[in-house]
């Protein structure tokens, strides 16, 4: 079977299995469809000088590194810290022991960059939310505070942390772990 045939029919078999792969790490359906077409369109124009034993591997590993490489180039928001955090506190049971740590690890590298940079207020805030769960009218209960006041201090605390090189290299890894997870859930 000649390179074309064989092209025609990994997309043909693989094509959707990709795009559910894609659209599980990256959650958006139009992200994940412009991945895909990306790694077939790749693959079409250097088929000629590639030769791949294992197509659905190649695929995947392709799919993966594509949406690492979207995933770093989008900022950080307060949902995809939410995501983030939906994902890290999911029942893992492949590798458990090293994800655990490498989470362990980046999310205590975040908490000390933020304690070195938040003010204390802002801090505090922040600590509420994403370490104690706690919603926007609840953090606003426990502080007396208004709910746009607490909306202002999240938003405030997460653009200091974007700024930051530390933080926006421990999400980077950050991200590579939650592939990580992600891969082997598919």
């Amino acid at each position: 079977m000649g390179k074309k045939q064989n092209y025609n029919k990994a997309y043909n078999e693989y094509w959707y299995q990709l795009f559910g792969y894609a659209n599980n790490i990256l959650r958006s359906s139009q992200d994940a469809e412009d991945v895909t077409q990306e790694v077939f369109l790749d693959l079409w124009n250097r088929l000629d000088d590639l030769s791949i034993k294992h197509y659905k591997a190649y695929l995947f590993k392709a799919v993966k590194f594509q949406c690492a490489k979207r995933l770093r180039s989008k900022p950080f928001t307060e949902v995809i810290l939410e995501k983030i955090e939906a994902v890290l506190t999911a029942d893992i049971t492949d590798e458990t022991e090293d994800v655990e740590e490498n989470k362990a690890l980046l999310l205590k590298k975040i908490d000390i960059l933020a304690d070195d940079l938040l003010p204390e207020r802002c801090l505090r805030i922040f600590k509420l939310r994403f370490k104690e769960s706690l919603s926007y009218k609840e953090i606003a209960a426990v502080l007396n505070i208004s709910t746009s006041t607490v909306d202002n201090q999240i938003s405030k605390a997460l653009k200091i942390l974007r700024e930051s090189e530390v933080y926006n290299s421990e999400m980077m890894l950050l991200q590579f772990v939650l592939i990580g997870i992600l891969s082997a859930q598919c």
